[in-house]
């Protein structure tokens, strides 16, 4: 497994695409929010814009590999689980690597990449990488953000980095403003009406 990783993440050259095809990596759906502590929720982790391109100086293969690190505020969530979508799988067998996390810092790191012997073409298109399992912990903003993301293709042999964008995601659960009902209003001032008055009395007679 650790060889695995060495080859994601290992950069020779770097693959570059046209910008109206640049591949994104994304967190899907980009906002989750209103959940309350202890409750779970996913999310994906997508690509798209992966192609295959035998342009001189362009060259991409598809893709071959990938790894990420998403950071998140441990007060607000935890991380339960990571798995693997079927973007890669739908091609070949994979490697993938067990999630690392850790819910006292804030991280988990994810990693998949082909089985040997590699294919001639890789993966092309947008699908799943992966999905990550979320554990409301407390009420917040926290930013899925990725630390890292590396994505690969396969040129002659050596592994080389695609270049891409990547887009965080966010989850919010702040407690929404108290609005009170015109009914609760008028009860809360007839209480404090009494009370004050009832205070009156009690204050006159100890007086008296």
């Amino acid at each position: 497994m650790i060889v695995a990783f060495s080859l994601i993440l290992y950069v020779g050259l770097t693959c570059t695409a046209n910008a109206s095809s640049t591949p994104i990596v994304s967190i899907d759906p980009p906002e989750v929010k209103d959940l309350s502590p202890g409750q779970s929720f996913t999310v994906n982790i997508t690509i798209t814009g992966i192609t295959i391109n035998e342009t001189v100086g362009h060259k991409c293969y598809g893709l071959y590999g990938w790894s990420i690190d998403v950071a998140f505020d441990p007060a607000v969530v935890n991380v339960v689980d990571a798995t693997e979508g079927p973007f890669l799988k739908e091609i070949q067998e994979t490697i993938f690597a067990s999630p690392t996390k850790n819910n006292d810092v804030g991280y988990v790191m994810v990693g998949s990449l082909f089985m040997p012997p590699l294919p001639e073409r890789g993966a092309e298109g947008s699908g799943v990488l992966a999905t990550i399992t979320f554990n409301v912990t407390g009420q917040g903003v926290t930013d899925l953000h990725f630390q890292s993301s590396k994505i690969n293709t396969k040129i002659e042999g050596n592994n080389i980095a695609i270049e891409h964008v990547a887009n965080d995601g966010k989850f919010m659960n702040t407690a929404a403003p108290l609005i009170l009902s015109t009914e609760l209003i008028i009860a809360i001032v007839a209480v404090v009406a009494i009370g004050g008055g009832l205070a009156l009395f009690l204050y006159k007679r100890r007086q008296g």
